[in-house]
């Protein structure tokens, strides 16, 4: 099998093991953002937690019935109980599945997520107001995983004044509940970045390329350097 010949670029750092590079233009992509990350965390961001989330989709409205009792349940017939009629659904299952396979759209839905984690957690509460308030630096990232069936979401935090048990509650009551875009079935997770903060870097971008900029420079709040 033959592979790409890639020149490596010259502030070329160690690149997360999932990462598939196919061609040199995905590799460019790729390292240009992962330096930028790491020039984050030397301007001074710190990450302290990465928190990971899903959104809704259209197969959390429906849920099997079974419609007979057979022995050891070989043979049974089951069926399939949605919220509303299921003709009536179709048109809506469609949209929320276009939904979540496009980007500019989970984009906006990850924005009503991040002036909730502002308001709740960071006590911004005038998100107009960056004159008033010290607004954290927030990283967000939209990647497809392995099955490459819809976005799904990382957030890189800075500390706050919670704990990570009480932010688990924070976000799977509190922003949870406020926000119908994301999954009733699958809980909100949070995982410490304790040393190596690079190397997280690494796992949020490992899905750029040359088609796909996992970064979201829209909600992200970088740091700027002064001039």
């Amino acid at each position: 099998m033959d592979y790409p010949f890639i020149k490596l670029d010259r502030n070329h750092h160690p690149i997360n093991p999932n990462l598939i590079i196919n061609s040199q233009v995905d590799y460019d992509y790729y390292i240009a953002v992962l330096n930028y990350l790491y020039n984050q965390i030397n301007l001074g961001f710190k990450p302290k937690y990465l928190v990971s989330l899903h959104y809704q989709n259209p197969a959390e409205y429906c849920r099997p019935i079974r419609e007979t009792n057979k022995t050891l349940g070989f043979g049974d017939r089951y069926g399939y109980k949605t919220s509303t009629p299921l003709w009536n659904s179709v048109s809506w299952d469609r949209f929320v599945e276009y939904n979540r396979n496009d980007i500019d759209l989970t984009t906006k839905n990850a924005g009503k997520v991040r002036n909730l984690i502002l308001k709740i957690i960071y006590g911004v509460k005038r998100l107009n107001r960056p004159d008033k308030y010290e607004f954290p630096n927030l990283f967000f990232f939209h990647e497809k995983g392995k099955v490459k069936l819809q976005y799904h979401t990382h957030i890189l935090l800075p500390d706050c004044n919670y704990d990570k048990d009480e932010l688990l509650d924070i976000f799977n009551t509190s922003i949870r509940e406020r926000c119908k875009c994301l999954s009733r079935w699958k809980k909100i997770d949070i995982t410490d970045v304790k040393y190596d903060m690079y190397g997280m870097m690494g796992y949020v971008n490992k899905e750029t390329n040359s088609l796909h900029t996992a970064l979201d420079p829209i909600n992200s709040i970088p740091i700027i350097p002064h001039k």
